[in-house]
């Protein structure tokens, strides 16, 4: 590799994120056999106003850039200058895909293999505090004078590649790095590719964790490895930055995506990610109610911003209300127009239920519907029983339950096959518990009215041995 031109890159520009961002300034320095053998710098007008914060940073204003030229009439001599050469930059990703963006914009394609001086240090210079250009400088007396400009920042690059050089004379780390086809080439720039290597493929919660240790972001998945894998690839803002703050990942297997979803929602409430956007904001349930009209007919109504005297049920969509509402009228024989599934008509005509009673015409007495109506309100009450829901473990021989303790969220645990339970109450010893939230009741109400084939283990109020049927379904 010792004829490869190395093109070193650094650019200016309006914003910290990757879309929408424009190029104010340019400086790319060709690097060959270890000496300078070509450079092009140039202020570039970026169309757009440059924000008070970046003027502060870098000293580029808009009166400066105003006579310079567009992108548009540099991108010939970028296109040269970096042909045949591998694209080098200080955390590559972000100068590598604006600089594609711009090219993109003229439907121009740009395609170089690059090569990150942040990781390429990491490898060769291990053990400093922080990697960031300036610091590194700092660290082994590289000369970085005009900082925050192109050619400052790039000159400075410059001599610290060259010192990379010259501790990787068979270009052996370059090669590794050059190589790389899996997602680490995305890997955020203060984050290990080994520690990507040993994430695990089963379903859990990650967590993107900050310099300190701290949680920035939390999210699940059935494959956790995957699903970072998707986040290094995102091409947004957000993304971008939350990947720059990313100095490690942790992870926690549940064995089933409905504890991880569970789990997910419980970290976000303790822990408020600064970049998780979802369940910081509170929404207000749908309410199923039921109340007595002026003919005495029982009908449920569902509230979502009102005070209900009765609440029967709570659903976080009104996609899932109207779905149990359907199936309370096909089971019990109710009415659509008296379960507010229809409104404006005398005599129901529903596309779906065809089954009514008919006591929207008269056909059965108001006190033989009502009493159906309370059988509806009684099985709806079975959902607020105490019970354990029985899910997958995180290993073949393990299985997980989620305890509903009066149809509220209260814990979960995982036990083994092996383990003998003579007592309902045993599973208390394998239980950890933990606080309700809206979220959760969302999430298992969502289970609960869609999941199909659920295991669930009702819970008596008094104290009485597993019947055998119980035992069955415990222990497979």
């Amino acid at each position: 590799m010792k004829d490869v031109k190395f093109a070193i890159t650094d650019i200016e520009t309006t914003g910290s994120g990757i879309k929408g961002n424009k190029i104010t300034e340019i400086c790319v320095i060709v690097v060959q056999n270890g000496e300078v053998i070509d450079e092009y710098s140039s202020l570039v007008n970026p169309s757009q106003s440059i924000p008070l914060y970046i003027e502060s940073l870098t000293g580029i204003n808009d009166e400066m850039v105003s006579s310079a030229p567009a992108f548009s009439e540099i991108a010939n001599e970028v296109e040269e200058i970096t042909k045949d050469c591998i694209f080098v930059a200080h955390n590559v990703n972000f100068d590598y895909n604006i600089i594609r963006a711009e090219f993109a914009s003229l439907e121009r394609n740009f395609k170089r293999k690059r090569l990150c001086t942040v990781r390429l240090t990491k490898k060769l210079i291990p053990g400093l505090f922080s990697y960031s250009l300036g610091n590194i400088c700092s660290s082994i007396n590289i000369p970085h004078l005009d900082r925050h400009r192109a050619k400052g920042d790039c000159e400075a690059t410059v001599t610290l590649f060259q010192r990379c050089l010259s501790l990787d004379p068979e270009f052996d780390v370059i090669k590794t790095l050059l190589n790389q086809k899996t997602a680490a080439s995305y890997l955020p720039p203060n984050f290990k590719s080994s520690d990507f290597e040993k994430l695990p493929v089963s379903t859990g919660v990650y967590f993107f964790k900050d310099k300190d240790g701290r949680p920035i972001y939390i999210g699940k998945a059935k494959n956790i490895k995957s699903r970072i894998k998707s986040h290094f690839q995102e091409r947004s803002n957000r993304k971008y930055k939350m990947m720059q703050e990313t100095y490690s990942i942790d992870y926690e297997l549940t064995g089933n995506e409905l504890l991880a979803l569970l789990r997910e929602s419980e970290l976000i409430l303790k822990y408020y990610p600064k970049f998780n956007k979802a369940q910081k904001k509170v929404s207000r349930p749908y309410t199923l109610t039921s109340y007595h009209n002026q003919k005495g007919i029982e009908r449920f109504a569902l509230h979502k911003n009102k005070i209900a005297p009765v609440s029967w049920m709570k659903f976080y969509t009104r996609e899932d209300a109207i779905k149990f509402l359907e199936y309370l009228c096909i089971e019990f024989q109710l009415c659509p127009k008296y379960c507010g599934l229809q409104t404006g008509v005398d005599v129901c005509d529903h596309y779906k239920i065809t089954n009514c009673s008919g006591v929207c015409d008269d056909e059965i007495s108001i006190d033989e519907y009502n009493e159906r109506v309370s059988n509806a309100i009684d099985h709806i009450s079975t959902y607020e029983d105490s019970c354990l829901l029985l899910e997958q473990g995180r290993h073949k021989n393990e299985k997980s339950f989620i305890y509903l303790k009066k149809g509220r969220y209260s814990g979960y645990g995982y036990i083994e096959s092996s383990e003998e339970l003579n007592h309902p109450g045993e599973f208390k010893n394998f239980l950890i518990p933990q606080k309700t939230s809206s979220y959760a009741d969302r999430i298992l109400n969502r289970y609960l009215n869609t999941k199909k084939n659920i295991v669930k283990i009702p819970l008596a109020t008094k104290e009485k041995e597993f019947a055998k049927t119980e035992e069955e379904i415990w222990f497979g």
